[in-house]
């Protein structure tokens, strides 16, 4: 049995029909960003902290001098729609932990008034893409035929979701709650924003909701600076090499 701690930072009344939206790192934290931009567009009021005895053994020291706990924390959002969005800088490092996690997400998701979950991550492609795909899975053919409407693909090869993504969908099916993964190709590689804003939009979609993404697409132009600054980098590198003519040394291997 994985030890996990809870703190109330506020006393809240339960939410109506409210949304339980996982945002914890993954790949290319495209997840973490996404459910980070809801919270901070709809203002969401941090309520609940959770420790996991599961989590790295480490605190970290911020620039001030005080320290950060690993943690997942637990965000109220009202409007447009209620929603429950768990944000976190960790996930369980065991699959026992994994396991306690995700079921204790959901449990405290449910105790607050969540009857729908949403699992938001990253598809790790390998290279960097221009057109971002979303990707989905989901508890029911009903469900999956909803993803195909708003053009959110299936993987052919049946690969898994690992970690918090994957495992609350379980448990939010085992508890009677439909639930979805959305997932944006991603790199693997880098933090993509734009990964991020690809999976927000099909969120939005499926919900009927709008939120503004000028931050997340600053965000993203940012990050596309500093891959052509990477891309021109390595290209001059390349140059450089072809460039350059064999020395004494070189030949040595030569034959």
């Amino acid at each position: 049995m994985v030890k996990i701690i809870t703190r109330v930072i506020k006393e809240i009344e339960p939410l109506k029909n409210a949304l339980l939206i996982e945002g914890l790192p993954g790949i290319g934290h495209v997840g973490r960003l996404a459910a980070e931009h809801l919270v901070h567009e709809f203002n969401g009021e941090l309520f609940l902290e959770l420790f996991c005895y599961d989590f790295p053994p480490q605190v970290l020291v911020k620039d001030d001098g005080t320290i950060e706990y690993m943690s997942a924390k637990f965000y109220a959002i009202r409007e447009p729609k209620p929603m429950i969005v768990v944000l976190g800088n960790t996930q369980a490092l065991s699959p026992i932990g994994q396991y306690h996690l995700a079921e204790e997400i959901v449990k405290i998701g449910i105790k607050y008034g969540a009857n729908f979950v949403y699992t938001l991550g990253g598809f790790g492609v390998g290279k960097l893409c221009e057109e971002i795909k979303v990707y989905g899975a989901t508890t029911s053919k009903e469900l999956a035929e909803k993803l195909k409407e708003h053009g959110i693909l299936f993987r052919k090869d049946e690969g898994g979701i690992v970690g918090a993504a994957g495992l609350m969908l379980l448990f939010a099916d085992l508890n009677n709650i439909p639930g979805i993964c959305l997932m944006g190709e991603t790199s693997g590689y880098l933090i993509d924003p734009n990964a991020a804003k690809a999976v927000l939009e099909k969120f939005c979609k499926l919900e009927n909701i709008e939120v503004d993404m000028s931050e997340l697409e600053k965000r993203a132009k940012g990050m596309e600076q500093f891959i052509e600054k990477i891309k021109k980098f390595e290209e001059e590198m390349l140059k450089a090499s072809q460039m350059k003519p064999p020395s004494d040394e070189d030949l040595r291997y030569i034959g």
